[in-house]
């Protein structure tokens, strides 16, 4: 598979080797942005497709998730705004040396494994004007696109949400296609993410890494993925766009998932509901809340 166009040797790897159970948004992300200067929008979707049709088998990949990797990539080829970053950077990797001393400098601003007991109507006030549009869904597949009040009314029960603004309720996505959760329909970045889901990062680890990143911006929040991870959302819509990259640039240094740089990627619904099959649901707690 990897043969039948000039893959870079990363493109390639990627191709080689199918992608965990856990790192299939991840794994199409960066194939995705190999892709993208050399097939179209279209054709990057249906190789994409075919792939995981063949090499995913631990679930099915809805071509939901398979549009929303190819549209993160393909933005990049539009024309750009001034002082734009493209998604297709290629942002440094982890340093051992970095985390280490990260580590050995650093007290943590708060509690790993605490509960601040606040519930997602508690928050999403703070985080989105009342007159914004909010995307969030019970699931990976369903994006609902509905004003403030009309979200805070289930937010409880959903498990996932985009963490900026959205321009509407629907927009045309890179491949032409209608879609509430696309790089279209999404407003100017509030909130940067930073995830850390590398098996040797525990949450201990997590929350000193996420507190030397406060140093740079305002930590507002952070939120038990109710799996491995913590995801700390850091205010950052008082930074130009390349201020913005430089501080996850920092993240990625400090081990955090690249694809969150993605302005339109689902996170966790802060107090939330995690739901998966055949397990028990989990509450997404909140175990920081520092909003002004």
């Amino acid at each position: 598979m990897a043969e039948l166009y000039p893959f870079s040797n990363r493109t390639a790897e990627l191709l080689r080797c199918p992608p965990a159970p856990g790192q299939t948004h991840c794994w199409l992300a960066k194939v995705a942005c190999g892709l993208r200067h050399l097939l179209s929008p279209e054709s990057s979707f249906t190789f994409l497709r075919e792939c995981c049709d063949k090499f995913v088998t631990h679930r099915v990949v809805p071509d939901g998730e398979i549009e929303a990797a190819v549209d993160f990539a393909y933005r990049g080829n539009s024309t750009p705004k001034p002082g734009a970053v493209s998604q297709s950077i290629e942002w440094p990797q982890a340093s051992s040396e970095l985390i280490n001393l990260v580590l050995r400098g650093t007290k943590p601003l708060f509690d790993h494994d605490a509960d601040t007991g606040l519930a997602a109507q508690d928050v999403l006030p703070a985080l989105f004007h009342r007159h914004e549009f909010v995307c969030v869904g019970p699931n990976a597949r369903s994006a609902l696109v509905r004003p403030l009040p009309a979200t805070l009314a289930d937010a409880h029960l959903q498990q996932f949400i985009v963490p900026n603004p959205m321009r509407g309720r629907i927009a045309l996505n890179f491949r032409g296609k209608p879609s509430p959760r696309c790089q279209n329909n999404t407003g100017q970045r509030r909130h940067l993410v930073i995830e850390f889901d590398a098996p040797t990062l525990t949450k201990p680890v997590q929350a000193l890494l996420l507190s030397k990143l406060a140093e740079m911006v305002p930590l507002v929040l952070v939120v038990d993925s109710g799996g491995k991870s913590l995801h700390g959302w850091f205010r950052v819509d008082h930074l130009g766009l390349r201020d913005q990259a430089r501080v996850f640039g920092v993240g990625c240094l400090l081990g955090c998932d690249h694809t969150r740089w993605d302005i339109c990627g689902w996170l966790r619904m802060p107090g939330g509901l995690r739901v998966a099959d055949g397990a028990p649901s989990i509450r997404q707690k909140i175990v920081h809340y520092a909003y002004r």
